[in-house]
């Protein structure tokens, strides 16, 4: 990473907080929430303890090789971050960017050791604030000094369900200077980062819009709202500020904001606003930049890079000109697809999609709003198999208006199209989408984890889901915590092949499945036996 003789800012990318700790708390809801319940779909129970897959796997390749490989879902380069950092130096900034808080707590050690003038903290996978906590002590232990900015998504959260006085509170709690309210954020954050740097004595950030701060942890103010609307083409990432050992050889890229479907479960289109999408233009010299820096697997991180659709074939046509022969990933759309696009990712490297199937009943996807067929999901599914594309289906389990023959239609549908991978999601109930509006038609009370309506509550939608996983037979299960689908071209780029992932995938799922029952003791040997003889000598060589 370069550095900068005039450090204004140090960007923290992801804080993944300790499994044990979060298993020990978790535990203690679990009679009364279905989130110890998703915890155990997303792990599994080896020797009386509770890890993740990555886990598991860092320990299978110790086991078999002698040598530990110290992989991280999170050591994967934070899009947000680098898009961040490329945004400030287009304006003049010294920025540095710690992309992973637990893996280079020393470097950003450092870095404090310097005196930035600011540390801005993303939130773009948080659920709580325990993390941010965590990250804004380790910054007051080692400097000060230094003014903690906290924005994305999370704080956007708070700032928009939250009535001040609650604000007020949570923000106390977690204890940092600055607050950006905003779904964007990036120019708010340039803002305060410039008046840091030039302000004489204490810096004045009444003019600057989206902002909730404090000075000396005392009252709270606020500034009025503005809502950022940042151009894609002329703040797209610019990797040439970056040392290409950042980014290479798996890279993220996003060459759209926001979605244009309104699934009754999600309020991101509402949040991000109407869909913006970077010309393909510039989408090319991004991939031209990461091209010649090394890059091989290329993640796209759209929530639909298929729509539109004739963009989505000009794009793969694009990547088949320039010859690029990247492994690339994408969340992928089967209800807006045709033959013709199906030919032009295979020919473009489409390794594998991350499919939001949600369910496989026709019910179920209209209370969804989700505009699609159960017929339609299983065609796009088997065109894009006899591609050789990997497929990766997530379901919703307990959705409103769920029940046994919905079940039933999902889990037949899961077996008959059978994609590489899945996942199933005990439902989560948010207050603030649309779903809600309709809390009295679907009889829904509670939130969370915690929640009942007509046809099932949480309990049962849990015992389905462990049903589901103890009898469905072909696709895989790839859990949601630090190892989901972008895991793969992660350990891709560390020199996995997709036969080791997919082996240890499978003898995983076994363990998984055991886990259900903490009451029992599980035999793992035959499953941890098989898993260290994908990975002994010579096979992990590239590792």
């Amino acid at each position: 990473m370069r550095t900068s003789d005039n450090l204004d800012c140090v960007i923290i990318g992801h804080n993944d907080m300790d499994f044990r700790e979060v298993c020990e708390e978790i535990s203690k809801i679990g009679k009364h929430s279905g989130a110890y319940n998703d915890l155990k779909a997303n792990s599994v129970l080896v020797g009386g303890e509770r890890i993740t897959y990555m886990e598991l796997l860092n320990r299978t390749i110790r086991e078999a090789t002698g040598t530990d490989p110290g992989l991280y879902a999170t050591e994967l380069p934070h899009l947000g971050s680098a898009y961040l950092a490329s945004f400030m130096r287009r304006r003049g900034l010294g920025v540095e960017v710690v992309n992973s808080f637990n893996q280079e707590r020393e470097r950003l050690k450092g870095l404090l050791a310097q005196s930035p003038r600011a540390v801005a903290i993303t939130t773009t996978l948080y659920v709580d604030y325990a993390p941010i906590v965590d990250v804004v002590n380790f910054v007051r232990r080692h400097n000060p000094r230094t003014k903690i900015i906290v924005g994305g998504p999370h704080v956007f959260s708070i700032c928009s369900d939250r009535d001040e006085a609650t604000q007020d509170y949570i923000f106390q709690e977690i204890g940092a200077d600055i607050y950006i309210f905003d779904s964007q954020g990036e120019l708010t954050l340039s803002k305060v980062l410039a008046e840091l740097r030039d302000a004489e004595g204490t810096p004045d950030l009444s003019g600057i819009p989206n902002l909730t701060y404090t000075h000396d942890n005392l009252a709270f103010e606020r500034t009025p709202r503005v809502v950022e609307d940042n151009d894609m083409d002329e703040n797209a990432v610019d990797w040439s500020t970056f040392d290409p050992g950042y980014y290479a050889p798996t890279a993220q890229l996003r060459t759209a904001r926001s979605c244009a479907f309104k699934c009754a479960f999600c309020r991101y289109p509402a949040f991000a606003g109407s869909l913006n999408l970077t010309s393909i233009e510039v989408v090319e010299r991004e991939l031209r930049q990461l091209h010649a820096a090394g890059v091989k697997n290329v993640v796209f991180i759209d929530d639909t890079f298929n729509v539109p659709l004739p963009r989505f074939k000009e794009l793969c046509r694009m990547m088949i000109r320039n010859r690029f022969d990247f492994n690339w990933f994408s969340f992928f759309r089967c209800a807006n697809a045709d033959d013709e696009s199906f030919d032009l990712m295979a020919e473009s490297g489409c390794k594998g999609v991350f499919l939001g199937i949600e369910s496989g009943d026709a019910r179920i996807l209209k209370n969804m709003n989700k505009f699609a067929d159960p017929g339609r999901y299983s065609y796009g599914i088997a065109r894009l198999k006899e591609r050789g594309i990997l497929t990766f289906a997530t379901i919703i389990v307990g959705y409103p208006g769920e029940n046994e023959e919905s079940i039933r239609n999902t889990t037949n549908f899961l077996l008959e199209t059978c994609p590489t991978y899945y996942r199933l999601e005990l439902y989560y109930h948010y207050t603030n989408v649309p779903i809600h509006e309709h809390a009295e038609k679907y009889g829904i009370r509670g939130s969370g984890y915690s929640w009942k309506h007509n046809s099932m509550d949480w309990r049962e939608a849990a015992q389905h889901l462990q049903r589901m996983y103890r009898t469905i037979e072909g696709p895989r299960i790839l859990p949601g915590y630090m190892f989901d689908f972008w895991s793969i071209p992660y350990l891709m780029g560390k020199g996995l092949t997709l036969e080791q992932i997919e082996g240890f995938v499978a003898e995983a799922q076994g363990i998984l499945v055991q886990g259900f029952d903490e009451s029992a003791a599980p035999d793992t040997a035959r499953h941890e036996e098989r898993m260290r003889a994908l990975f002994r000598a010579p096979a992990l060589a590239a590792v």
